[in-house]
């Protein structure tokens, strides 16, 4: 193989699998594609990739194995396991496929943050370019982009669904058909990114065999990013571990795509960062930039789980779990409208178990406090430090009260109480984790609990305490504020959506990472593309703004 090209993209996500289509469509630039993961041809996709459930969710091999989070603080919550994609299409291959934007505030955020360029009417053109939605056209959305978005209609929602959608009826709150273009609150159709026999990941959308065939791109997997090379203040290439052998490739730019956590943490290991920090692991300092690692903005969340009896449970010829969300505003001082959702789900996971197992989660879209990644090591294997500070700030504290204050009312709710069964508040932790690997001893055990708890409902009580870490009265909970702020506490996770910490701003701002086309201020020939450079995490799940953002920056690149 050449050892030497116009760019090396780094990372196969949502994306590098963008940048490696759009700059390799120049035939005479070279272009090289590393992934830590393994590969997924086209015909030769994992069925559990393909699956438009997302069973690859619970499949260790497609994952970071050793890295993991502190959902506040190291100094007052446990590590626990994080889910980070590693295999070509990264979280695109292995999450929920939910089709989100984000909404018209979000981007106007981004410009008030002096990440110029980038207001709603500047992303636009790129959300239509990569989409093609089956429901809806006009000038807000694409027709003949590679990632299909479709909703599940109406007539197919599950029972719950249906319950929920009465409810958000009756307080007046109106049917939002289109949340990638019908802002209000309300109760909402969850878009998803897939046909309907397959899911439609940046991997396959925009790696097809056609492209893969341009003598101009090369892809290579099972390569591990060990070091970025540099002469002086210019990235000459990259250095990568494959199959035991260190391999060096020379580029005229580099290209990370490494997503919101391994992005700062390999410029800080490149001796980009704040300066204090690196000399603390011994690293000179190439560039002093306090923001590397800083502003970490993520979505977090609470979990109400329930037993649903059989006329309640969703038709198994329905795979996708989102179906509705209710969007709402919390209206609390300071708080952004639209700043909330309860996400409904009549599926919990691939099991037999899983499928009797419904839940609300709450959830703050637009969160004002921040979290931090810092390294542990210089060595790339050791995985970061990761504190989301969820919860940290009083007023998502109080947000996420509101929220599950507003879910518990929804499970009161008449239509509701006669689908739901046993609840219970979940805990995300490695051992709920462990339980939802997927393996045929957990299958197995999940077939004999589904088996008692529908030929004994009485038996379903304790069985799902053993989910929650004690057992808890919602209705009394609810009405005490010390014991629900500090439910809150204990229980808050988060979602895979992490943004922030390599922000685009303005070349005056001393905390911003990169510039509008994501180069690396004061470093030539480097470049950050994923979600880390968001100025803010939208009010969307990350994947089709990560891959907008690509579309955005590879159409100013060519």
């Amino acid at each position: 193989m050449n050892q030497s090209f116009d760019t090396i993209i780094v990372g196969a996500g949502a994306a590098g699998c963008v940048l490696a289509n759009r700059l390799s469509a120049r035939s005479g630039h070279s272009v090289l594609l590393l992934e830590a993961g393994q590969d997924t041809p086209p015909g030769r996709e994992p069925r559990d990739v393909l699956d438009t459930y997302p069973g690859s969710y619970y499949n260790p091999a497609y994952f970071w194995p050793e890295l993991k989070v502190h959902w506040r603080l190291a100094s007052n919550s446990p590590p626990v396991g994080y889910s980070q994609g590693r295999i070509m299409g990264g979280g695109s291959s292995v999450m929920g496929m939910v089709a989100l934007r984000g909404t018209p505030d979000d981007y106007a955020e981004w410009e008030q943050l002096g990440a110029s360029g980038w207001g709603w009417n500047d992303v636009l053109p790129y959300f239509r370019k990569l989409e093609h939605d089956f429901d809806f056209g006009g000038g807000v959305h694409g027709a003949d982009g590679p990632v299909p978005v479709r909703r599940t209609p109406q007539g197919d929602w599950p029972p719950l669904s249906k319950a929920f959608y009465e409810f958000a009826s009756e307080r007046q709150l109106p049917y939002v058909a289109d949340m990638n273009a019908d802002f209000r609150d309300g109760y909402a159709s969850v878009p998803i990114s897939s046909w309907p026999d397959k899911r439609g990941s940046s991997a396959i959308c925009y790696l097809t065999s056609d492209v893969r065939a341009r003598p101009n791109l090369s892809i290579v997997t099972q390569a591990m990013l060990t070091e970025i090379k540099f002469n002086g203040r210019r990235a000459t290439g990259a250095v990568a571990d494959i199959a035991g052998e260190r391999r060096e490739f020379q580029g005229r730019e580099v290209i990370l795509c490494l997503g919101g956590i391994h992005s700062p943490a390999m410029l800080m290991r490149s001796g980009i960062g704040p300066s204090a920090h690196l000399r603390d692991h011994g690293i000179a300092v190439r560039a002093d930039m306090p923001g590397v690692g800083a502003n970490l903005s993520n979505h977090s969340l609470l979990f109400i789980g329930f037993h649903l009896p059989r006329h309640a449970r969703q038709a198994r010829s329905l795979r996708p779990h989102p179906t509705t969300v209710l969007r709402f505003s919390s209206g609390l001082a300071g708080a952004p409208r639209t700043d909330m959702y309860i996400n409904v789900q009549s599926k919990t996971s691939w099991s037999a178990l899983g499928q009797r197992i419904a839940n609300l989660a709450p959830s703050l879209w637009k969160p004002a406090g921040r979290g931090r990644v810092a390294l542990r090591s210089l060595d790339p294997r050791q995985e970061p430090l990761v504190e989301m500070n969820f919860a940290g700030h009083e007023l998502d504290l109080r947000r996420l009260m509101k929220g599950f204050q507003l879910s518990v009312e929804m499970l009161a709710y008449a239509a509701a109480r006669g689908l739901a069964g046993v609840n219970f508040p979940v805990k995300f932790t490695d051992r709920l984790r462990e339980l939802n690997r997927k393996s045929a001893s957990n299958a197995a055990k999940s077939l004999a609990v589904a088996w008692l708890t529908d030929v004994v409902p009485a038996a379903a009580g304790p069985v799902f305490a053993t989910l929650a870490d004690r057992k808890v009265d919602l209705a009394l909970l609810v009405k005490d504020e010390e014991a629900l702020a500090e439910h809150v506490r204990q229980n808050v996770a988060g979602m895979f959506h992490v943004a922030g910490t390599c922000r685009m701003g303005a070349s005056t701002d001393r905390d911003a990472v990169v510039d509008r086309m994501g180069r690396v201020r004061g470093i030539d020939g480097l470049r950050v593309v994923d979600a880390s450079i968001m100025p803010t995490v939208p009010r969307a799940n990350t994947n089709i703004p990560t891959i907008m953002i690509a579309e955005k920056i590879a159409a100013g690149m060519v």
